[in-house]
């Protein structure tokens, strides 16, 4: 028994409703989701003072150094018994140049615990661009009484211009989109893990252990397998344990893209046939 023409009147512009709604779907998905990738890279994104002989006096006033005088920090700037102001110096990088040493006399405790670290290391190994004091705090701009969720970001740039890989692979973790994402404070920063001024690697299981029972206090030593930064690149090849791990995340990672693309394929396909079949119908009927 046909349907009185009323009935179709009433239906036909519910289904094609239903039917746009379905068409515009994936689109929305997409939009989500490269949303949220663009959000990642940029959340933590701010611009970081550029280091210059140069000084912006009206940041540095403002700034948690502006009250000291010049003098106290640069009393005696020179290099190889050429004293400041020398134009022949201009052209070096002024971080270079500075003793921070000088920053023990109101810094005595950071000083110590820096020493002991992997950067103080590989600045007395004269490893190319060995951090120092002012490589990470930008000493003449540095802010003091900035809250916990702001130094986060904060460091996550300052570490991310020597630890590129490191930066991008935290914020794919779990603990960088909370922290970077959902600005969730309790979330562990780089800081939190590596420490602020001794900065150690964590190669080492025990002390892995020792930063990962902060947050986690009841982990044992197997907790410190979970990966964090999941790259293989400047992970050494002894370290055969990690490289494996990274693998099977990664083959993972492949096989949940290529079953999410079968899933949604499926259902695709299924809705793109049901669509014809109800266009075909209306046509039938017109």
């Amino acid at each position: 028994m046909d349907r009185p023409k009323e009935i179709d009147f009433l239906i036909i512009p519910i289904m094609k409703r239903r039917m746009l709604k379905v068409s515009l779907l994936p689109f929305f998905v997409l939009f989500c989701l490269l949303g949220s990738a663009y959000s990642s890279s940029q959340s933590t994104k701010e611009t970081l003072p550029k280091r210059s002989w140069w000084i912006d006096m009206g940041n540095f006033l403002s700034s948690s150094h502006g009250r000291l005088a010049c003098s106290e920090c640069h009393s005696d700037i020179e290099e190889k018994g050429v004293k400041h102001p020398d134009p022949k110096l201009l052209g070096r990088v002024s971080t270079l140049l500075f003793d921070y040493k000088k920053c023990e006399k109101c810094h005595p405790q950071e000083y110590q615990r820096y020493l002991k670290g992997a950067h103080a290391k590989a600045l007395v190994e004269r490893k190319k661009d060995a951090p120092t004091c002012g490589n990470c705090h930008v000493t003449h701009y540095v802010l003091s009484g900035r809250s916990r969720l702001e130094l986060g970001k904060w460091m996550t740039e300052i570490c991310g211009t020597c630890h590129p890989i490191q930066k991008r692979t935290y914020l794919e973790n779990y603990h960088g989109k909370t922290a970077a994402l959902l600005e969730y404070e309790a979330s562990a920063y780089c800081t939190d893990c590596h420490g602020a001024h001794t900065c150690l690697s964590l190669k080492k299981k025990e002390d892995a252990l020792e930063a990962c029972q902060k947050c986690h206090p009841n982990a044992k030593l197997r907790f410190t397998g979970f990966v964090i930064h999941a790259s293989e690149k400047g992970v050494k090849k002894e370290d055969v344990e990690k490289l494996e791990k990274i693998r099977i995340i990664r083959w993972i990672e492949v096989g949940f893209g290529i079953l999410v693309f079968v899933v949604l394929a499926f259902f695709y396909s299924h809705t793109l046939v049901w669509t014809l079949r109800k266009v075909h119908e209306w046509l039938k009927r017109e």
